[in-house]
């Protein structure tokens, strides 16, 4: 989670097949405390459109990598677009 802490703000684009739509990372919110597991959701803003599903997300200092993103509703300020999350639970 700590890694991903650093990249908010920072824009990253998000491939499905070969089309790509810019994500804003907006934040990185903690999830539940489990013994032997980190658990957070990132939380991006985008234009309206992206369905559920896996993404390869690229950003030029974390490199790329697959995750499954999901329509997260609309932002709270007008002009953030759509809101979109990643929810990740990993073994420490």
């Amino acid at each position: 989670m700590a890694g991903f802490r650093n990249l908010v703000g920072q824009q990253f684009i998000a491939f499905q097949s070969k089309r790509g739509s810019s994500l804003d990372l907006l934040a990185v919110r903690p999830g539940k405390e489990v013994p032997h597991q980190e658990q957070f959701t990132l939380l991006f803003s985008g234009s309206p459109g992206l369905d559920a599903g896996i993404y390869e997300i690229d950003n030029p200092l974390s490199g790329r990598m697959s995750i499954f993103m999901e329509p997260a509703g609309r932002g709270p300020a007008s002009g953030l677009g759509a809101l979109y999350r990643a929810e990740f639970s990993l073994l420490v």
